[in-house]
């Protein structure tokens, strides 16, 4: 039981991450908040592991974190480039759905089976995640004009194929950690962030995006990156005592607390896909939460 909740407090800390991570990124460029959330969380990483260090520092760990921090850079670096050409609805749900879906369909490939009432809510999760991301979907693009929907259609197939790349790093990322040895502790993600800090690093020297951050993104920035080492320590910590491909399931959610977030502080409105996805994400815990039970 105490893995759901790891789990669901990692999908929580990865939504939130997220929206703060957004309202920094009104404030300045995707990339350059992308290495400052990545930075803070390295620094409040090492900070926890010297304070409360346990586990043991295996090479074999890192690399798997190296590979899974790889896939995670290259998942935000496309998806906010998907989010960025539009539509946003498209970029959102393809990245949930693909995101969710691989390291469920890895779980299984692997062997770890869940119980049938596990097996149900993770069935659930993944709709789940995709209604909640598309809730913003608009009808109004049937009455474009023709030429309208030509450029409509060539710019969502475009977003779609990028955020297919971004939801394979996200799920590289889940499945990569699980690799891990539980004696590892959090070292994993020492070799996460040196592999995500130095693709940015380059991505930003090839753009030349390197320029001083805006000061009004730091809080929002320093609060991303926090959220995002604590979301990657509660899922080391679920799948610890925790079957991967419910545990997977469970944080894939995240974007449930990102459009929660928008509503409470941001005042918007829920659609209707959304509440429907939030009721679906209600009974997807309930039924893993049974199962693990």
């Amino acid at each position: 039981m105490i893995a759901v909740l790891f789990a669901v407090l990692s999908g929580v800390s990865w939504g939130a991450s997220d929206f703060s991570g957004a309202l920094a990124t009104k404030e300045d460029n995707a990339l350059l908040v992308t290495f400052g959330v990545q930075i803070v969380s390295l620094i409040s990483l090492v900070l926890i592991i010297v304070a409360f260090g346990t586990g043991e520092l295996l090479a074999t760990d890192l690399w798997w974190g190296a590979l899974g921090g790889l896939g995670a850079a290259v998942g935000l670096v496309t998806f906010y480039q998907a989010l960025a050409r539009g539509p946003m609805s498209v970029a959102a749900s393809v990245t949930a759905l693909v995101s969710s879906l691989v390291p469920v369909l890895a779980g299984i490939a692997l062997g770890e089976i869940p119980a049938a009432v596990q097996l149900a809510g993770v069935a659930l999760a993944i709709p789940a995640t995709v209604l909640v991301s598309v809730g913003g979907l608009s009808l109004g693009s049937v009455f474009d004009s023709p030429r309208d929907r030509v450029l409509s259609k060539a710019a969502a197939t475009r977003t779609r194929w990028m955020s297919v790349v971004a939801g394979l790093g996200f799920g590289l990322f889940f499945i990569a950690l699980s690799r891990t040895s539980s004696d590892g502790g959090l070292y994993p993600l020492l070799g996460a962030r040196a592999a995500s800090i130095s693709f940015l690093v380059i991505a930003l020297t090839m753009t030349r995006g390197w320029r001083t951050p805006q000061r009004s993104a730091a809080p929002h920035l320093a609060i991303a990156g926090l959220l995002d080492c604590g979301a990657n320590s509660f899922y080391l910590l679920a799948l610890d005592t925790g079957s991967f491909t419910w545990v997977a399931a469970i944080s894939s959610l995240y974007p449930v607390s990102t459009v929660v977030l928008a509503r409470v502080v941001l005042q918007e409105r829920l659609k209707g896909l959304q509440i429907g996805g939030l009721a679906l994400a209600g009974a997807a815990l309930v039924l893993v939460s049974l199962g693990a039970g």
